[in-house]
C-alpha cells in the first residue's frame, strides 16, 4: 500500500504538476504590498535649465546735467567753433544775438587800491594798419596810422557737419591781426584775451538733446550791447568760469 502511494506520487511530479506552498524559512512572498515610492520623480525641474528673465533690466538714471562749454576756436578768420560737454539740440533756430565777444583785460590792485575786469568791443582793435613811406628833402620815416573799425558780430549759429558735441559761429566779418595781436599778448599774460559771452533764457537758446539748457557765460556783456567798454571792481572776469581765451591765429 505505501509503495503504490509513492509511485503515484512520482507519476504527479514527472507530469509536470507544480505545487504551490511555502519556501523556506517562512519567507513571505506576498506580491500585494505597496509600491515603492522612494525612486526619482519624473517632474522635477532639470538643474541644468536656464529660464529666461521676467523682468526687463531698470532704465538708465536720468540726465540731469546740462551741458557746458568746453573750448572755443577758430578755423578761419571769420568762423568759430564751440565745443561742448555732450550732443546738444539742433541749433538752427538759436537767435545770434546771445553770443557776443570781448576783449577782456584784468587788473591788479594800482594805486586805486583795487582790482578791476575790462571788457572792450573788439571792434575797437580790429582795424588795417597803413604804414606810408615820406621824404621831405632829407628826412624820410613811415608813419603808420590805423583804419576805421571793423565789427566783430555773430551773424549765425550753424550745427557741425560731423560732431553732435560741437556747433559753428559765422561772424559778420573776419578778424584781423591787429585784433589778434591785443588778444595774444593779453593771453600769454594771463591777464585775458579774446572772449565769448553767452546769454539764456527764453525758447531759442543752447540746449543738450533733452532740454536742459547751457549756463550764462558773462551775460552783462551780452545784455548792455551798445556799450563799448564795461568794468567790473574788485572782481577777476566774473561769470567766466571757466575763462576759456579764444586762440587767436593771426
Amino acid at each position: 500500500m505505501l509503495g503504490l502511494r509513492i509511485d503515484h506520487l512520482a507519476a504527479l511530479a514527472g507530469g509536470g504538476l507544480v505545487l504551490g506552498g511555502c519556501p523556506g524559512g517562512g519567507q513571505d512572498t506576498d506580491t500585494d504590498t505597496d509600491t515603492d515610492t522612494s525612486g526619482t520623480d519624473s517632474s522635477t525641474t532639470d538643474p541644468t535649465t536656464t529660464l529666461s528673465p521676467t523682468t526687463d533690466p531698470p532704465p538708465p538714471p536720468p540726465d540731469n546735467t546740462p551741458p557746458a562749454l568746453l573750448d572755443v576756436e577758430f578755423l578761419d578768420p571769420q568762423i568759430l567753433r564751440l565745443t561742448f560737454t555732450e550732443a546738444i539740440a539742433p541749433v538752427e533756430q538759436v537767435n545770434p544775438k546771445r553770443f557776443r565777444l570781448s576783449v577782456g583785460n584784468y587788473l591788479l590792485p594800482d594805486y586805486y587800491g583795487y582790482s578791476r575786469t575790462l571788457y572792450f568791443d573788439p571792434a575797437q582793435f580790429n582795424a588795417t594798419n597803413y604804414c606810408d613811406y615820406n621824404c621831405y628833402d632829407y628826412d624820410c620815416y613811415y608813419p603808420c596810422y590805423q583804419g576805421p573799425p571793423t565789427p566783430v558780430e555773430v551773424i549765425d549759429v550753424l550745427p557741425d557737419a560731423v560732431n553732435p558735441a560741437q556747433a559753428v559761429l559765422l561772424l559778420a566779418q573776419p578778424i584781423l591781426p591787429s585784433l589778434c595781436s591785443t588778444a595774444n599778448s593779453l593771453s600769454a599774460e594771463g591777464r585775458g584775451g579774446l572772449l565769448l559771452h553767452y546769454a539764456d533764457g527764453g525758447a531759442a537758446q543752447i540746449t543738450d538733446t533733452v532740454g536742459l539748457p547751457l549756463a550764462p557765460r558773462g551775460k552783462t556783456w551780452v545784455v548792455q550791447v551798445n556799450d563799448q567798454q564795461l568794468q567790473v571792481n574788485d572782481a577777476q572776469f566774473p561769470e567766466l568760469s571757466p575763462l576759456l581765451p579764444v586762440p587767436c591765429p593771426l
